[in-house]
């Protein structure tokens, strides 16, 4: 299993590094701005699923396993790994050499403490519940035992979603958003002014992955050939597409979709065109009156329109799809939860409003100033609640005050959030967030079930069918609400060359002409 592994991701490598761009000689220097939407919630890449977040720090920090291209697992710094035959354990080898960014060498106990810390504070620390205890045998391995079989650990351990980074054990103890910013990745970070930008420098002690010819999704045998990396947080659309057109900016992780049409035309700009990219959806607390009362959310749920609110928060670049996993992925549940998607049926709305006993309580609808799909959702949806009747106050922050506004128990009773990754890499991404309690506030066995035999079971069909499970206790509860896949337009300057869109910018393998 372990060689198989390792040769498909090198395939993988080979890929991507017969892509035309490489045919250009490759050479060293030069700073890349990023004008990026919202600035990062936190430094510390463990404990969230922040897009923001994730930009700079998968250039910076790395995983044992991490993602290719088409989304499968491979290594990044683990050698290997084997399953004990009763499912038990599992013993990781690492890779000798690594230097994380402070000088030091990566060893074991890196990785035990990194695992530890992330059962406490991860962003889906929820993985690690089946851990008993994890052990460093020597210097380069690792065992991690189980209190039953846990067949996607590994698949676990490469979610990209809040990212199980290795950092040097004496971070291990320290509290979430404490640890100083050290990784083994290809560019170390340098600085962070808040509201401003962050700023990454290459790491000259980088060691790149041999066993690939090139990169591959987030891992692979990553190059940098930058000088710099400079983020900049740019909140207003038309500012960054501004900036690419004048040379301020060199890459735009997010432009409208009438701005990407525009630059199309425009020979000093590269456009790329990403369908899909998330699912907008909506997150209701229900643990707090009146979105506390399932009939309440049933209610809000018949009532929405979807295409109204996807046109506008997508500037046109949308399409309607129920799944809570891309159409395109092996675990997209069919028609499971299609009738209750996209109702837009007022009366039927205001007769589960009755039946709720609702009686003009106020409903806070919480949203960010920086992702203009998610403002734009919030006030067309809010439109349409106020017109059933609901008394709507909509509440807007910036993004790092939501982020922590939406994490607590009151303070909102609804909240938009495009979701990316999750529905990409598989179910588990997505299961966890109501399984694990932390988005819609209410604690529910039976999710929570469904869950631990999600992540048990080993046969493909019984996972797809727990999943569609799943689907459909969500939209039956409605703990979210599903309003559609969203695309995205990126943009790079033309002389960057190499640059290819992913799940986030990606500057490795990148360099100027």
């Amino acid at each position: 299993m372990l060689t198989r592994m390792l040769v498909f991701g090198a395939s993988l490598g080979l890929l991507a590094a017969l892509a035309p761009d490489d045919a250009i000689a490759q050479k060293r220097g030069g700073t890349v701005v990023l004008a990026q939407q919202a600035q990062p919630p936190t430094l510390d890449a463990a404990v969230t699923s922040s897009e923001a977040t994730r930009n700079f720090a998968t250039h910076v920090f790395e995983g044992l396993f991490t993602r290719d291209e088409q989304a499968g697992v491979i290594p990044q710094l683990a050698e290997g790994y084997r399953f004990a035959d009763d499912g038990l354990s599992v013993v990781i080898t690492v890779r000798s050499g690594i230097k994380f960014h402070n000088g030091k060498d990566m060893t074991a106990d890196d990785v035990r403490a990194s695992l530890l810390r992330y059962g406490k504070i991860g962003a889906s620390a929820k993985i690690m519940d089946v851990v008993t205890d994890v052990q460093a045998v020597d210097r380069h391995t690792v065992k991690v035992s189980f209190s039953r079989p846990a067949p996607i650990f590994i698949e676990q351990l490469s979610s990209p979603r809040g990212p199980v980074v290795v950092i040097p054990a004496e971070e291990g103890m320290k509290p979430a958003s404490q640890v100083a910013v050290v990784g083994t990745g290809p560019y170390k970070f340098i600085n962070f002014a808040p509201d401003s930008q962050l700023t990454l420098e290459r790491f000259d002690g980088y060691v790149a992955d041999g066993r690939f010819v090139g990169p591959s999704g987030f891992g692979g045998k990553r190059t940098a050939y930058l000088d710099k990396i400079a983020i900049r947080f740019v909140p207003e659309a038309g500012v960054r597409a501004a900036g690419l057109e004048a040379g301020e900016f060199q890459a735009v992780d997010n432009l409208t979709a009438s701005s990407g049409r525009r630059l199309e035309s425009n020979a000093q700009v590269s456009v790329f065109k990403v369908m899909p990219w998330a699912i907008q959806t909506l997150f209701l607390n229900a643990g707090l009156p009146p979105t506390d009362n399932q009939k309440f959310r049933q209610a809000i749920q018949a009532g929405l329109g979807m295409e109204e609110i996807m046109a506008i928060a997508s500037d046109g670049l949308y399409r309607l799809s129920w799944g809570w996993q891309y159409p395109e992925g092996v675990y997209f549940a069919g028609d499971v939860g299609k009738e209750l998607y996209n109702q837009h049926d007022q009366a039927k709305a205001r007769r589960l409003l009755q039946e709720s006993g609702y009686a003009e309580q106020e409903l806070t609808f919480l949203t960010d100033s920086a992702f203009k799909n998610n403002l734009d959702a919030a006030v067309v949806a809010a439109g349409q609640l106020r017109a059933l009747g609901i008394n709507v106050t909509l509440k807007t922050l910036d993004w790092p005050s939501t982020v922590r506004t939406r994490n607590s128990e009151t303070g909102w009773n609804m909240v938009p959030n495009a979701v990316g990754t999750e529905p990409w890499e598989g179910p588990y991404g997505v299961a966890i967030l109501f399984a694990e309690s932390n988005i819609h506030k209410k604690k529910d066995p039976e999710l929570e079930e469904l869950y631990r035999k999600l992540v048990s079971a080993p046969a493909m069909e019984t996972r797809k069918a727990l999943f569609a499970d799943i689907q459909k206790q969500i939209y039956e509860k409605v703990y979210a609400i599903k309003v559609g896949d969203l695309g995205q337009y990126v943009a790079v300057h033309s002389k960057l060359k190499g640059y290819k869109p992913y799940r986030m910018p990606r500057f490795w393998d990148v360099w100027y002409e």
